[in-house]
């Protein structure tokens, strides 16, 4: 493949999330031929960049200095220049800054391309073995939307520190009933790790073996209804139904068995099928 002017634009380059043999033939050639790369610390791309021999002008462009360097960015584009952005690993704009980037290209009518790669959000939903039907990306574990996301019945993948992992689990476990658990760590790297279990299970495994490192993706399955006692919610929700609105008699059946609503609701919809 051979090197070739790019036009003017914004391009969107993923980047390896650990192994460096990750990044695509596109990526390379876009990253040689463009005229300036846009990244978030230049000393962790500038890492990247070496060892595939890519010497090109750096700028650093983070949460910081986004408002200052936006402008910049745009007239290098508006000068017919190919610029490259890219975060410290990964898809930029997934918990990056970059996204307001993109909404001020378009509203200046500057062409915006994207080049797919690797991201650590869709490695750890398929590396956990969850389901995959649905799921929702949370973001940096918050405590602020515990409440807000255990309503939630589909698969949620959180980013979390390795320090901060023992804490986070013992925090949800108060708030996420019914919901198999895994940590991703070291995605595509050579210690790569996939643990899987309640919240009790891998709280105690890890009081037992310690704070574990590198990064860590954090994936809770959609709440599990055991049937034993989707047996209950049956019998319950029967009951329920025959004297309150389906809306009330789930979230009757909900409150009885600590159980989300949705996932409650979900099951009286069948029942209704059933009839």
């Amino acid at each position: 493949m051979t090197s070739e002017v790019l036009k003017a634009g914004l391009f969107i380059v993923a980047t390896p999330i650990g192994n460096l043999g990750d990044i695509t033939l596109r990526a390379l050639e876009t990253l040689k031929s463009c005229h300036t790369i846009a990244c978030e610390d230049t000393r962790v791309s500038r890492k990247l960049l070496s060892a595939y021999g890519i010497d090109k002008p750096l700028m650093s462009y983070h949460d910081h200095n986004a408002d200052q360097m936006r402008p910049v960015i745009l007239e290098k584009i508006a000068k017919g220049q190919a610029v490259a952005l890219i975060s410290d690993a990964g898809t930029p704009l997934i918990s990056d800054p970059g996204y307001k980037l993109v909404r001020h290209c378009y509203e200046a009518k500057l062409p915006v391309t994207f080049l797919p790669g690797p991201s650590a959000v869709i490695a750890g939903l398929v590396l956990s073995g969850m389901p995959t039907d649905r799921f929702l990306f949370a973001g940096f574990v918050d405590k602020k939307t515990y409440a807000e996301f255990s309503q939630v019945v589909v698969t949620l993948i959180f980013f979390e520190s390795a320090k901060r992992l023992k804490a986070t689990l013992k925090d949800m476990a108060h708030h996420f009933s019914n919901r198999e658990v895994a940590v991703v760590r070291e995605i595509t790297k050579l210690f790569e790790e996939v643990r899987k279990g309640s919240f009790d299970e891998l709280i105690a495994y890890y009081d037992e073996t310690g704070t574990p490192k590198g990064e860590v993706v954090l994936i809770l399955s959609p709440p599990v209804i055991q049937q034993a006692s989707l047996t209950d919610v049956d019998q319950l929700l029967r009951q329920s139904l025959a004297t309150h609105s389906i809306r009330d008699a789930c979230t009757l059946v909900a409150g009885i068995l600590g159980i989300p609503r949705k996932a409650v609701y979900q099951r009286a919809l069948a029942l209704q099928k059933e009839k």
